[in-house]
């Protein structure tokens, strides 16, 4: 995995302004010469949405419905969904714009022109490379400078408003990297050896049959030989017991949990498979491209950093909504 720390606005890290570089490479502005019927879409306050802005907004992302979704109602539904997302953005930027202008927050041609530079430095690029990645696209420089301007804005009300309520703790910056190791041996191919055990038809069997498998894997934790378990104790045969390497996405989801934490050599709990109790090893897993722990630990504070930040800010946009006259029509 390429960990990549995005660039800094003030105090306040600026992955808010990431999505401008992924603006020039998936928004492609297209054309409609069909007439447009204007109507209010949305109040704001005393601000008016039109649809005819909504409609520039997303063009972009329309030619990709037209270019994936097939004609019909699918395609109907994708482009009212457009719509909607895009108004929604459309007002949550209305709140921050009077927000900022309540708070005397601008943002000048001078820091786009710097955020402009560190989004470029950020990605290896020159800004003029940058802007001609644009232009292809079919943004023009203002079109790319304002979706600047507006991420900027946002991460200096984030700074006035959010900033010094955040805290990012060990736990938190631990849980987060047990949920990308979790999500990357989701995808890794392991191979599993499986101890099985008669799960018993009476509820005597059933007791003995789990008291054995509790003494099986007290033992292969102990260090005992698994292999040598698997022959004394199993119903199938070590040669057998031997799975063919797969990721845990292609497993039944009990074998799955009780293995995704496995490291090479641990053996897992017994679960319970129709009729029989399995007791795994895993016997190998496809190495980790992720950093360890501590390598990983800057990213890691700037990904929760980050997570928190939206959603302390949204609650905070939930809270400007409430206090503001907003009006949906569409």
């Amino acid at each position: 995995m390429r960990w990549t720390r995005p660039f800094v606005v003030g105090a306040l890290s600026a992955s808010l302004l990431g999505p401008a570089l992924g603006l020039i490479t998936t928004l492609v502005p297209a054309r409609a010469d069909a007439a447009v019927v204007e109507r209010v879409v949305a109040v704001v306050g005393e601000r008016a949405i039109l649809l005819s802005e909504v409609r520039e907004r997303s063009r972009a992302f329309l030619l990709r419905v037209y270019d994936s979704v097939p004609a019909g109602p699918q395609r109907d539904a994708a482009i009212s969904q457009v719509y909607r997302a895009v108004l929604g953005k459309m007002v949550e930027e209305e709140l921050e714009d009077a927000a900022a202008a309540k708070a005397g927050i601008v943002v000048t041609a001078r820091e786009i022109d710097q955020a402009l530079t560190r989004v470029a430095a950020q990605n290896g690029l020159t800004t003029n490379v940058i802007l001609a990645e644009a232009k292809r696209s079919g943004l023009t420089e203002e079109q790319y400078r304002s979706e600047l301007r507006r991420q900027l804005l946002q991460a200096k009300l984030a700074n006035v408003r959010l900033q010094g309520r955040i805290r990012v703790t060990e736990s938190d910056l631990k849980s987060a990297y047990r949920k990308l190791l979790l999500e990357e041996r989701q995808r890794l191919q392991q191979r599993l050896v499986g101890l099985v055990l008669d799960a018993g038809s009476t509820e005597e069997e059933q007791r003995a049959s789990r008291a054995l498998a509790a003494s099986i894997v007290e033992r292969a934790r102990a260090g005992e030989d698994f292999r040598a378990l698997v022959q004394q104790y199993s119903l199938v045969p070590y040669d057998r017991a031997l799975q063919p390497p797969r990721p845990p996405l292609q497993e039944a989801e009990p074998v799955r949990r009780a293995t995704i934490l496995l490291e090479v050599g641990e053996v897992s709990q017994p679960i319970l498979h129709g009729n029989h109790l399995v007791i795994f090893l895993l016997a190998e897993r496809e190495e980790s491209t992720l950093p360890d722990f501590e390598e990983a630990r800057p990213a890691l504070h700037e990904r929760v950093y980050m997570e928190k930040m939206g959603t302390a800010r949204q609650h905070w946009l939930d809270g400007l909504k409430n206090r503001t006259h907003v009006d949906m029509r569409l």
